[in-house]
C-alpha cells in the first residue's frame, strides 16, 4: 500500500503516482510551478507535491460537494474539524448516525460543515473508502478488521494541520472540469502550469463516484482538453477500447497501478499526454508505448 499525504482514501486514487509526477515536471522545466488536478478527489499527489515543496501552489477542484465540503473544512474550519475527531466515537452507531448527515446533505448545493465531517467520517470507515459502501469489518463488526482501523486520530490530525498549514497556497474550486479549465486555468500562463486529469473511471466510474461520466461526457471531456494543447497535461484512464478510440490521436501508454476497490490487484491503466510532453518511464512506474502517434 502506498503511503499517502492525503486524509482521504480513495478508489482509483494515484498517489502512487506521486514520485513519477514529480519527475515528469522535473523534466519540463515545470517544478517550482503551479500543479492543478481538475479530478481531485484525494488529492494525493497535489498535496505530496505541495508539502515537500515540489510546486509553489496547486489547484484543487471537485464537482462533487461532498469531497469539496472535505477540503473546505481542512482548509477553512481546521479546529472545528479536528475537534470533531477527538470527540467523535469511531463506532457502529456513529457509522449510522454519519450515514443519515451525508445521506440528507450530499445533493445539497453549498458547502456545510456536517456534509463535510460526515463524508469524512464515511471515507475512513467504509471499505476502501467508498462513500456508499459499508463499513470496514461489516454491521455486525466479525470481521478481524474493524470499523476504526483506518481512522488513527492523531494521524489524520497531523496530517489536517501539516495541510491547514499550507492553505495560502492551495486554490480550491468546486467546478465542472471544463468550466474550471476555462474560467481559471486559461488565465494561467502554460509554461507556468501542469494539469493532472483523472476522470471518472469508463466502466466502473459508476459504481465507484457520485459523479460519474456518460460516453459522450468522456467524448466532451476529451475535446475541451484538446483545447489546451499549449499546456502541459496528462491523463489517466481504465484501459477500454472506447477511451482508447476517444484519445487515440494523442501519445498512448499503459501502465500498471494497484487497485483495492475490492480485492487489491494490479490492473492496466492508459496514460495519454499533452502533444509536446517530455515523458518517460521512472521508479516504480513503466510505461509502454501504444502509438506513435507523435
Amino acid at each position: 500500500m502506498s503511503h499517502t499525504k492525503s486524509i482521504l482514501r480513495y478508489p482509483g486514487g494515484k498517489s502512487s503516482l506521486s514520485k513519477f509526477v514529480s519527475h515528469l515536471l522535473t523534466i519540463n522545466h515545470l517544478d517550482k510551478g503551479i500543479y492543478c488536478e481538475p479530478f481531485s478527489g484525494g488529492a494525493g499527489i497535489s498535496i505530496d507535491l505541495l508539502l515537500s515543496d515540489t510546486v509553489k501552489s496547486i489547484i484543487l477542484n471537485d464537482l462533487d460537494i461532498s469531497i469539496f465540503s472535505v477540503w473546505n473544512a481542512v482548509l477553512n474550519e481546521t479546529e472545528h474539524l479536528i475537534d470533531s475527531i477527538i470527540n467523535t466515537p469511531v463506532t457502529i452507531e456513529e457509522w449510522h448516525k454519519q450515514r443519515e448527515i451525508y445521506l440528507q446533505h450530499c445533493n445539497d448545493e453549498h458547502y456545510s460543515f456536517e456534509l463535510a465531517y460526515a463524508t469524512f467520517f464515511l471515507n475512513r470507515t467504509n471499505r476502501a473508502g467508498i462513500i456508499t459502501g459499508g463499513p470496514i469489518g461489516g454491521l455486525k463488526q466479525t470481521s478481524k478488521y474493524s470499523i476504526d482501523c483506518r481512522f488513527t486520530k492523531q494521524t489524520l490530525i497531523k496530517k489536517i494541520s501539516q495541510i491547514a498549514s499550507k492553505k495560502d497556497k492551495i486554490h480550491l474550486y468546486n467546478f465542472d472540469a471544463s468550466e474550471l479549465l476555462t474560467s481559471v486555468i486559461r488565465h494561467i500562463p502554460p509554461n507556468e502550469l501542469f494539469v493532472f486529469f483523472d476522470p471518472p473511471y469508463y466502466r466502473q466510474g459508476k459504481n465507484l463516484y457520485k459523479n460519474s461520466f456518460t460516453h459522450q461526457d468522456h467524448v466532451s471531456l476529451y475535446q475541451t482538453i484538446r483545447s489546451f494543447d499549449e499546456y502541459n497535461w496528462i491523463t489517466t484512464y481504465d484501459k477500454t477500447d472506447e477511451i482508447y478510440e476517444i484519445y487515440k490521436d494523442l501519445p498512448t501508454f499503459t501502465y500498471s497501478l494497484q487497485y483495492s476497490a475490492n480485492v487489491t490487484r494490479l490492473e492496466k491503466e492508459y496514460l495519454f499526454t499533452s502533444p509536446n510532453l517530455a515523458v518517460e518511464s521512472y521508479k516504480n512506474i513503466q510505461l509502454y508505448p501504444v502509438n506513435n502517434a507523435f
